[in-house]
């Protein structure tokens, strides 16, 4: 049976602070539907949904494949549809208006020329001249002023009712190439408006006046001395002016108004009916209603609505849950889950700005654009599990997919890249490796970006552009990676790899300390590390982190190291002390390495491993000791177990069950004498069926086939530690002297 069966594994996530889990739902419900929205924002842009069409379809070119269309759709032939709006606003003749202002103004100076009062304001001839042709008046008989009052009186308000029009704007709307207009006035005793329909040939100016005057007035000619005749053909030019205008705001807005009136012409287009043909020219209206297609499969029906949210909450709850999984034995699960739903959040924002930036740009394809890389490499990096970072990269795919500039490879475009990314982890172990792994990366997504451009039929002008997009989005991605890792590592103190090597090759105070006040501790400390390294690798444990956690697992030794067997060079220091006085001594370096761990910054997991590498097993040694003592002396008190087991956790993870074995067996070993290969297996055996039997792996997550390997590689160090060797002749000649 294997180990597994017998563990205790809590449940992270409801072990989780409030406030945490209360954070993971709510960024759980914000990235979904941030997933949801951002498609909905971009398609209100169709800058970037038509621009493909537009790159890769070039009117006047030839088509390279059939293209039909995937679902009967109708879109508004927009030009058509202006080019008979056009036609019906111009329909509408331009509008001219009677003012009622101008018409008083020459009403009320024509009656000012017989008046002996003042001349009065806002009259449509200035009052020089008015008092120049009042003094004309004058000279005149009294019956001869009377009968042009009369016929003036006639003439002018035949006039200025017919409407008096400007010559400019009937030459412009002559050229418009209009030849009738609407003319608006008031008529009959209610003076209602009307409107009539005038041909340009009809209408009176002032120019067509002064040419029909004399025609008009040719009856009167006669019963008037020529004096009067003239004086009134002079009075009556002087007077009149023009009372009709344009009325351009009335007649743009009657316009509009007409072109609104015009229904849309539709366009439907069946399923499976050609768009393209292979080898055919491409026109305009082929290039428009492959845009109608693009744009008609990102209108989403309400059962597309409803899909789209069933997807997204089946892909976030599955990515969760995955997650969940992965980091189910480790106490960061709440704060891995926290890093990666804000990042994901964070994502959906860039996502949205970068898109708006890109589109209508003149690319293919945006798919090289979208930020997305930079979360899976960094949550692979961040919490060493290349898994977590594949289920990120899965998640922003799927979410990918919705946007309305994917296409039928987006979702893997993404994978693929994002996986090489994270594959290329494994060569990381310094930061300056990220260098390389950051090339590696550009040559797998510039062959993707290739083989995606081919897969979808794009010209080959296009790969270049999209290649160098794609390399900038690559780079872009490295860099922040860089710079973001380190930060988060200091403020979550997080075992990365990087941080777990700066421990593991570095010499750190806590270390040197160690080495100058207990050096045989410390020299016991290194062979720890190194067994525990080893034993990882084979098992496919964390070896980083097993190899940290044996170097600090005894600096609680650095107080007292000399109550330690390995610091002794002379007299035990037990041997003046009662047992229970000695236990106490032995079981403290345990809880004053957890505050010296603490003290160094160390990350939790390794104070994790300083704690819990004795388990609570007993030592043996002083209990015996109490127990003897106990009987020599006839006491009646009862020597109890506990009171000399050490008071801490079995080990939790794989690597503290190991730096425990490698503890026991690496001090033990010390112990053998002539030593041999058998010996060392059977007191490796010995002691990992201890350990069995007392329950200090039942928590472990070890198997028995991982026992297995463990032992087998600690049975290689140490032969290979402890081998004896041949005796040179130089050596025997020394030793006969």
């Amino acid at each position: 049976m294997l180990m597994k069966k017998m563990r205790i594994v809590p449940n992270r996530f409801i072990d989780a602070p409030l406030w945490s889990r209360l954070l993971i739902i709510l960024f759980s419900i914000g990235i979904a539907f941030g997933a949801l929205m951002v498609p909905i924002l971009l398609a209100n842009d169709t800058k970037f949904l038509t621009e493909s069409v537009r790159a890769r379809y070039e009117v006047g070119s030839l088509a390279e494949s059939d293209v039909r269309a995937r679902e009967t759709f109708h879109y508004i032939d927009e030009a058509e549809t202006h080019r008979l709006q056009k036609i019906a606003a111009e329909s509408v003749l331009p509008i001219f208006r009677i003012s009622t202002i101008e018409t008083r103004a020459m009403i009320a100076a024509m009656n000012a020329l017989f008046s002996f009062n003042d001349l009065p304001e806002n009259l449509a001839v200035p009052k020089s001249q008015l008092k120049t042709l009042r003094e004309k008046l004058q000279t005149l008989e009294e019956s001869e002023q009377k009968l042009v009052q009369s016929f003036m009186k006639e003439i002018v308000e035949e006039y200025v009712s017919r409407g008096i029009f400007n010559n400019k704007d009937m030459l412009a709307v002559a050229n418009q190439g209009f030849s009738e207009i609407q003319f608006l006035r008031q008529q009959g005793v209610e003076r209602i408006w009307t409107q009539e329909v005038f041909p340009l040939d009809e209408v009176q100016t002032l120019e067509v006046i002064s040419k029909s005057l004399h025609t008009d007035l040719l009856a009167m000619h006669d019963t008037m001395e020529s004096d009067s005749y003239a004086l009134l053909v002079q009075i009556i030019m002087t007077i009149l002016q023009p009372n009709v205008y344009f009325a351009e705001a009335e007649t743009v807005l009657a316009r509009e108004q007409m072109a609104m009136q015009v229904p849309p012409v539709m366009v439907k287009v069946e399923k499976g009916e050609f768009i393209l043909k292979k080898d055919f020219v491409i026109t305009q209206k082929d290039v428009t209603t492959l845009r109608a297609m693009r744009l008609a499969a990102v209108q989403y029906s309400p059962s597309q609505i409803i899909g789209r949210i069933s997807f997204i909450i089946i892909i976030t709850i599955t990515a969760i849950y995955s997650l969940i999984l992965v980091f189910e034995h480790t106490k960061r699960l709440a704060q891995f889950l926290l890093i990666i739903l804000i990042g994901t959040f964070i994502t959906q924002g860039l996502t949205y700005f970068t898109l708006s930036l890109a589109g209508g740009r003149g690319f293919v394809t945006l798919d090289p654009f979208l930020p997305v890389f930079v979360l899976p490499i960094l949550t692979a990096l961040l919490t060493n599990r290349k898994r977590a970072g594949m289920i990120t990269a899965v998640l922003l795919s799927a979410y990918a997919v919705l946007l309305p500039s994917s296409n039928e490879t987006t979702f893997f475009f993404i994978i693929a890249i994002a996986f090489c990314g994270i594959y290329f982890i494994r060569y990381v172990l310094r930061r300056l490796d990220m260098i390389f792994q950051w090339f590696f990366c550009i040559v797998a997504a510039a062959s993707v970006v290739v083989v995606n451009n081919l897969i979808n039929g794009y010209a080959f002008h296009h790969i270049f552009p999209s290649i160098i997009a794609m390399l900038t989005n690559i780079s872009i991605t490295f860099i922040l990676v860089t710079v973001i890792l380190p930060v988060l590592e200091l403020i979550g103190n997080i075992p990365t790899t990087f941080r777990l090597r700066e421990l593991a090759f570095s010499d750190s105070p806590a270390l040197i300390r160690l080495s100058q006040t207990a050096v045989g501790t410390y020299n016991h400390s290194i062979n720890v590390a190194e067994m525990a390294y080893n034993a990882a690798k084979a098992i496919d444990a964390d070896p980083l982190l097993a190899r940290v956690g044996g170097l600090y697992h005894d600096i609680g030794k650095m107080e007292n190291p000399e109550y330690f067997i390995e610091n002794q060079s002379g007299d035990n220091k037990h041997d003046d002390l009662k047992a229970s006085l000695s236990v106490a001594i032995i079981k403290s370096h345990i809880k004053i390495g957890g505050e010296k761990g603490r003290e160094a910054h160390l990350p939790q997991e390794v104070i994790d491993i300083i704690t819990q590498h004795h388990g609570n097993d007993v030592i043996t040694i002083f209990l015996k000791e109490a127990q003897m003592a106990a009987q020599a002396d006839g006491s009646e008190t009862e020597v109890k177990q506990q009171d000399y087991a050490y008071n801490s956790l079995i080990p939790q993870t794989p690597e503290a069950a190991i730096v425990m074995l490698a503890d026991s067996i690496e001090a033990a070993s010390r112990t053998v004498r002539k030593p041999s290969a058998q010996k060392y297996e059977k007191l490796i055996h010995q002691i990992i069926m201890g350990k069995i039997e007392r329950k200090q792996l039942a928590a472990s997550r070890l198997s028995l086939t991982d026992l297995d390997n463990i032992a087998k590689v600690f049975m290689q160090t140490l032969t290979g530690r402890y081998h004896s060797r041949i005796e040179y002749p130089e050596e025997k000649v020394e030793n006969k002297k």
